[in-house]
């Protein structure tokens, strides 16, 4: 009896129906046109030139063509004659990818000594030194801190509301997300948002028209996130550093 009760209760559960065998009447859906070859070409022509773009875009990679300003400090060089390639003689600290350790260095020791005192500047300089591969040219990165903490842009900085190392992101006319790191920004006392962005090309006296130029693409990009962003008025400098002064050149 126990087997006849288990087949019994097997038959029940798994007995064939009009579900299970498809055979029940089901309601006809309604066809599907296809496109027109137009109309499919229309689509996949848009999709493939979106997929070409850059989903995003870093305001950093915004910089210009311009060739690279040949200088050594202290140079003097003619208005338009301050152009040239860039494997051309320039100063140990900002030539390849030493110049560009050291910049790091710089960067990272203005993210974090205080802008108004400068205290915490010897931490910072050791630390940034062994992080980007530099120590032994601590003095060197000292003195590009101190130029910019001496400058008139960055003490009207330290008066006010500022914000260093900021995150900004916008989406551009194409759908793409436009993005990066401002250095620095700080509120004017009329609410005007200043972004600035710290330099250490080595740059003639001559040829800061020319830097402008080449940087001004990312600079305008940051200022676009930054005004998207708070629907305040924005301004962008630049801050050229040098060992013994620094440059202001707005954009």
């Amino acid at each position: 009896m126990a087997g006849a009760g288990a087949g019994t209760l097997g038959e029940s559960r798994f007995a064939a129906t009009a579900e299970t065998t498809g055979t029940a009447e089901r309601a006809e859906e309604p066809a599907v046109v296809p496109p027109s070859y137009e109309d499919w070409l229309a689509g996949v022509t848009q999709a493939r030139e979106s997929s070409e773009r850059d989903a995003a875009i870093s305001a950093s990679g915004l910089e210009g063509t311009e060739p690279a300003v040949v200088l050594a400090p202290g140079d003097e060089v003619a208005e338009g004659l301050a152009k040239g390639a860039r494997n051309l003689e320039l100063p140990p600290w900002s030539k390849g990818r030493y110049g560009s350790a050291i910049g790091r260095a710089v960067h990272g020791v203005l993210q974090a000594v205080d802008l108004s005192t400068g205290d915490g500047l010897d931490d910072a300089v050791a630390a940034q030194a062994v992080a980007e591969g530099v120590v032994g040219h601590e003095d060197l990165m000292s003195d590009l801190v101190l130029a910019a903490l001496d400058s008139d842009l960055v003490r009207q900085a330290a008066e006010r509301r500022h914000w260093r190392e900021t995150y900004v992101g916008t989406v551009d006319d194409d759908g793409a997300v436009l993005e990066g790191y401002v250095d620095l920004i700080y509120a004017e006392d009329d609410g005007t948002l200043v972004v600035v962005d710290y330099k250490t090309d080595a740059v003639a006296s001559g040829a800061y028209e020319s830097r402008r130029i080449y940087y001004a693409p990312q600079l305008l990009a940051y200022a676009r996130c930054v005004a998207d962003a708070t629907a305040a008025p924005v301004r962008a400098e630049l801050l050229f550093l040098h060992p013994e002064r620094a440059v202001r050149v707005p954009v």
